[in-house]
């Protein structure tokens, strides 16, 4: 029997076991069989941690899930993730990995005298059917060999089906697909998959070319050996899911369909699986069953040790209740709303409400290039075109000196600034942003005019120099702005004028986790008092560290993290807005570290696997919520005073001044340097609990 058979018969057993009454209480996993299949799905990706260039993001795959008997937790589940490539080319390997032995697909396949065929022969047989004609992959790639057929393979067009919970009239359209790495390594005339088990050196040596080979041969082999070590990084997985430390479910989409699963090992390791086409909410109620079972076992008969195993599922809402007022009242700021700002001598009028626009709507894409230069100050509202013109000029010819200081350096100026400067942007710009077409391929301009522009501003700002994360915040400018003497001063613009940079002093990082301390006591006291818990090491905030030095350019996609830095560089109330987004997905994500009280680096761990998997857009409208109720707050701590004293009321005559109350946390000073007053609480009745003087005004 074909594989292609063998997989359609395991959705059929996934489908027969999984159509039971979800609310039987994980009786249906209880009584599955060992070796059943209780769901499977194809087309689920892999991405490598670092995205190569030249190839692929998405790495397709076939994803199982089978019971197995435990000695310590009576059943466990066993997941399988096998990359398409491997299935396409080696037929009797796959089924190992995917089929268990005591699967009763396995047995029958067994029963019916299926012959034992080698990866070669898979492969060779697969090229003499489609390697002539690559076009023809696009079509599903499953090896159906008919009953009796002895290594007669053909592609099938059949579509598998989608074996989850209640999906017997549920199908997968999309088809078993390859990328680029796996349709290279099928159309090679041999598999140049090395199993990790029958893998040596004369396998390789055996794709080595000759002395006497041509440059195309050596060329080709090269490339087998590039795609060989990323098809071993995105290799078959497999593991007991019992014996992991944590599962987590992030759903990406409304519907709550798709997105990602989250694996992580007690070791602290984890594999990100990637739900694109929908199965996710069905994968979802297995772990929901199998919880349950888990958890109405006799204690007696399940070792602490081997049940410690956490299980969530994120599906961050914000009710609208929850939003600001002013939510749904602004859209992105267009060519046509940015022009009704310009008036005929170039000016910007009501910047206060051009601000506020970018700050609830973003900038539509095609004009960045042209507002950020003002909301970076490199351009002044009130400027004219043609005083903005004479500006640039102006600013060119400076660039033009600073770049000239830099080439014009003594030997020994160059060595000791090559040693402290040059040398690490060398190394990070190369790995700056390489995903986007602007800076992909090799040798590309854009690269060169990056590196430049960061090793002018060491010259031109010798006392901060150059930091790792610079290259993550000057890409984007560049991107947008495309004009190398602009991105730089708009760059300036950003070290100078914001708040909201990459910083090397220690005093302003700490400065913005004071605030941060501060905002989760006022805001999320339950889990502020989690981090006191912990201690020192809870209160230094590591997991947020990164947020704040590279602006969430590592935590959301490019479309996202932008938009967040606008409505940072709109200072609409607060000139420290990113300090509410650090709240928000907080608040929106962090659930599971207060429920399930995790370490320190298990509270690590659990923000960093979010990375790429949060909506950006419920994080902004949080943010903005925040902001708003603090803004309502009748008194707050002297901690916050500066918070939002530099943004200014705008067009309004009222500026924002709440009742600042000291937190008597000044050992230097008799008085408290913002003014703030001690208000002496009142004495509770006995066994009452003091009220909390910083409560939030319902929104009316």
């Amino acid at each position: 029997m074909s594989l292609g058979r063998l997989l359609r018969r395991a959705s059929s057993k996934a489908s027969d076991l999984l159509t039971l009454n979800p609310g039987a209480g994980g009786s249906s996993l209880r009584s599955g069989l060992d070796g059943e299949i209780i769901f499977s799905k194809n087309n689920v990706c892999v991405h490598p941690a670092e995205p190569l260039p030249g190839l692929a993001e998405h790495h397709p795959g076939y994803l199982c899930v089978h019971v197995e008997k435990d000695e310590c937790l009576g059943s466990t589940l066993i997941l399988t993730w096998v990359p398409n490539s491997r299935i396409q080319r080696q037929d009797e390997e796959a089924l190992r990995y995917i089929t268990p032995e005591s699967s009763p697909v396995r047995r029958n396949a067994r029963r019916r005298g299926r012959r034992n065929i080698t990866s070669s022969t898979s492969a060779q047989s697969l090229v003499g059917e489609s390697g002539s004609d690559p076009s023809s992959n696009q079509q599903q790639l499953l090896l159906a060999g008919e009953e009796g057929d002895e290594g007669s393979y053909e592609l099938s067009d059949e579509v598998s089906r989608d074996s989850t919970m209640g999906s017997d009239s549920d199908t997968f359209s999309s088809p078993f697909c390859l990328s680029p790495v796996s349709e290279a390594l099928c159309e090679s005339s041999g598999s140049v998959f090395l199993d990790p088990e029958s893998s040596s050196a004369s396998s390789l040596d055996s794709h080595a070319p000759s002395e006497g080979g041509g440059q195309s041969q050596a060329m080709r082999w090269e490339e087998q050996q590039k795609l060989l070590a990323l098809e071993q990084l995105c290799g078959v997985f497999r593991v007991d899911l019992g014996h992991m430390r944590s599962l987590r479910l992030f759903f990406s989409d409304d519907a709550c369909t798709s997105g990602q699963l989250v694996i992580a090992s007690r070791e602290s390791q984890y594999k990100i699986l990637h739900f694109h086409h929908a199965g996710l909410d069905k994968l979802a109620e297995v772990f929901q069953q199998w919880k349950c079972c888990r958890e109405t076992q006799p204690k007696d008969q399940v070792s602490d040790e081997k049940s410690c195993m956490q299980f969530s599922i994120q599906r961050p809402t914000l009710p609208s209740a929850e939003t600001h007022p002013e939510e749904r009242l602004y859209r992105r700021v267009d060519v046509a709303a940015w022009l009704r700002h310009i008036n005929h001598s170039g000016q910007v009028e009501e910047e206060y409400k051009l601000r506020k626009a970018i700050f609830f709507g973003g900038i539509d894409p095609s004009i960045r290039g042209e507002v950020w230069p003002f909301l970076l100050h490199y351009y002044s509202y009130d400027s004219s075109s043609q005083e903005r013109e004479a500006w640039r000029l102006q600013k060119r010819a400076h660039y033009h000196d600073i770049q000239q200081r830099r080439l014009s350096m003594s030997p020994e100026e160059h060595s000791e600034f090559w040693r402290k400067v040059q040398f690490t942007v060398d190394k990070d710009v190369v790995r700056t942003d390489r995903s986007n077409h602007f800076f992909r391929g090799e040798n590309n301009p854009n690269v060169e005019i990056m590196r430049r522009i960061l090793l002018n501003y060491a010259v031109f700002n010798p006392d901060m120099g150059y930091c790792q994360g610079m290259s993550d915040l000057v890409a984007p400018l560049l991107t947008e702005i495309q004009d190398e003497s602009d991105t730089f001063w708009c760059f300036v613009g950003l070290m100078e004028n914001t708040i909201f940079i990459s910083s090397p002093r220690d005093e302003d990082m700490e400065r913005q986790l004071m605030y941060l301390r501060e905002l989760l006591r006022l805001m999320l006291p339950r889990f502020h008092q989690h981090l006191t818990r912990l201690g020192e090491d809870g209160l230094q905030l590591l997991f947020c560290h990164r947020w704040i030095l590279l602006c969430f350019k590592r935590e959301f996609p490019d479309t996202e993290a932008l938009r967040m830095w606008e409505a940072c560089w709109a200072h609409y109330q607060t000139d420290y807005f990113h300090l509410f987004l650090c709240v928000a997905i907080i608040v929106l994500y962090g659930e599971d570290v207060t429920e399930q009280q995790l370490a320190t680096d298990q509270m690590l761990l659990h923000f960093s696997n979010l990375s790429m998997h949060m909506n950006g857009e419920l994080v902004l409208r949080k943010a903005r919520s925040l902001l708003y109720q603090f803004r309502l707050l009748p008194r707050i701590p002297c901690s916050l005073h500066d918070l939002c004293k530099l943004c200014g009321p705008g067009m309004w005559d009222s500026r924002y001044i709440p009742t600042v109350e000291c937190s008597g946390e000044h050992p230097d000073s008799l008085s408290c340097p913002y003014g703030g007053t001690s208000t002496p609480q009142p004495s509770s009745p006995s066994g009452s609990k003091k009220r909390d003087i910083f409560t939030f005004r319902k929104q009316s």
